[in-house]
């Protein structure tokens, strides 16, 4: 009896997840051939582009300098020469650290007041900054870049393509990949990261449709400089200011002026546990930030995604501890004689393998499909099966992407994929863990508040 309540709980789960593996491989489908921007050429009439680089301390961030010499290094390639290099930090040391560096350094006023707080702060003291210099025109575009950005021959081109191809877009994004020290990071977060590439198809749709994106990227953002002037960054303590400045820009300029140049820009992956956490929970808790100023459609869209992501931590753990709970007689001993015990290791180990292969979640769903005796039992077995392929593929492909940009060799990458396929279950785990703590930490904290405002976080910065 209650093994069949928790059955149950665990497919009610995996069903809400249904809709969205459907639209995941249709938008793979659908976008696949310009997911990466292609029939590139030099443009003649090139168009100004600021490359802006925001960052916490150049400094005491490394990475940063790599960003700015593959810009530099790109450029050269194609001969292109209308573009600056903005460096937007709060660390005055940078003017010291970046002085031979061929670019602009803008330093937040510790002074300057505005409603939003940490990076969109400094990305509205840098549209101000731009305003005073007369930057803020149709003339130029700005190219939004993370510390640990780095750009590509192909990135410019498809830039300049996008520019010069749309005359209603004033804003685009491209596919963002994650082989920057891949072998450095810790291995699960490394093999997390794998699944964001393969997320990114949906990205293109969310940038071409005819609603509000429900995600934005802060980086690999092409903009027009006197849009985001127009816009600006001011939306409050929100930690989701990417995802507010699509939807305002669609509410104020319609589906027409967002699309997709398909420019790749390489970074790397949350390099160890924390880091990883607090990033998704950062995604998690920005979104319940800012839903309440969506409209009834929108607001339900995100939610159900955002409760999707989260709930698949509580059928990981459900379905991890009726597994368990299922098979422990089958690989410990039933007796103390020496040859039993041997036979019992013998055949934990062997079971241990075949479970490294095979994911909790597809071993019962293939069970109950060869056990199914209705057609509805059949049906929603197919289901959760489909799901779990397209989970297991996501992981996969996304890696693909991910190792197709990095400089290691052929044998590792065999064991990476090995790697991801053996332990994508705990993976699962990991990726939603830090989602369903954000929804719980979230309404905690709003139930808490006598105010009753919105909850104010601070805004982690993961190490590069």
């Amino acid at each position: 009896m209650v093994d069949g309540v928790i059955i149950s709980i665990i497919t009610f789960f995996w069903l809400t997840n249904i809709p969205i593996a459907f639209l995941s491989v249709i938008r793979f489908l659908r976008n696949r051939s310009i997911y990466i921007g292609k029939d590139l050429c030099q443009d003649l009439c090139a168009p100004n582009i600021i490359f802006q680089i925001t960052t916490r301390s150049a400094t005491k961030t490394s990475v940063v300098k790599r960003g700015i010499d593959s810009i530099i290094d790109s450029t050269l390639n194609i001969k292109y020469c209308s573009y600056q290099i903005s460096i937007i930090t709060e660390d005055p040391e940078d003017l010291i650290t970046l002085k031979s560096s061929p670019c602009d350094i803008v330093v937040v006023d510790k002074q300057f007041a505005t409603s939003a707080i940490k990076k969109a702060r400094a990305l509205q003291y840098a549209v101000e900054s731009r305003r005073r210099v007369g930057r803020n025109t149709p003339k130029y575009w700005v190219f939004h870049m993370d510390d640990e950005s780095y750009v590509t021959t192909q990135t410019i081109l498809s830039l300049l393509k996008f520019i010069r191809n749309n005359s209603k877009a004033i804003a685009s994004e491209g596919p963002i990949f994650y082989p920057l020290k891949l072998e450095s990071a810790n291995p699960l977060t490394a093999i997390a990261e794998s699944i964001r590439p393969f997320t990114c198809y949906d990205c293109v749709s969310q940038m071409r449709k005819k609603s509000p994106p429900l995600h934005m990227h802060g980086s690999n953002l092409l903009v027009r400089s006197d849009i985001e002037d127009a816009i600006g960054w001011n939306f409050g303590p929100t930690l989701a200011e990417d995802q507010m400045f699509g939807f305002k820009l669609f509410q104020k300029y319609g589906q027409k002026s967002m699309g997709w140049h398909g420019g790749v820009l390489l970074e790397q992956p949350p390099l160890n546990m924390k880091d990883h956490f607090m990033q998704r929970r950062r995604w998690i808790l920005g979104s319940l930030q800012n839903i309440h100023q969506f409209p009834p459609i929108h607001r339900f869209k995100l939610m159900y995604k955002l409760v999707s992501y989260s709930v698949g931590f509580a059928s990981g753990i459900i379905s991890l501890i009726l597994s368990v709970q299922t098979n422990i007689l089958l690989i410990m001993p039933s007796s103390h004689s020496i040859s039993e015990i041997n036979n019992s290791i013998t055949t934990g180990v062997t079971m241990s393998l075949d479970k490294i292969l095979n994911t909790v979640y597809t071993q019962s769903i293939i069970h109950s499909l060869i056990n199914s005796v209705t057609p509805l039992d059949f049906g929603i077995g197919s289901l959760l099966l489909f799901s779990s392929v397209v989970w297991l593929f996501s992981y996969q492909f996304g890696l693909f992407l991910n190792l197709r940009y990095s400089k290691i060799n052929w044998p590792k990458r065999i064991i990476f994929h090995l790697q991801t396929l053996a332990f994508c279950p705990l993976i699962g785990l990991v990726e939603t863990f830090p989602a369903f703590c954000a929804f719980i930490e979230y309404y905690v904290r709003r139930q808490t508040n006598t105010a009753k405002k919105i909850p104010t976080y601070d805004f982690y910065v993961v190490n590069k």
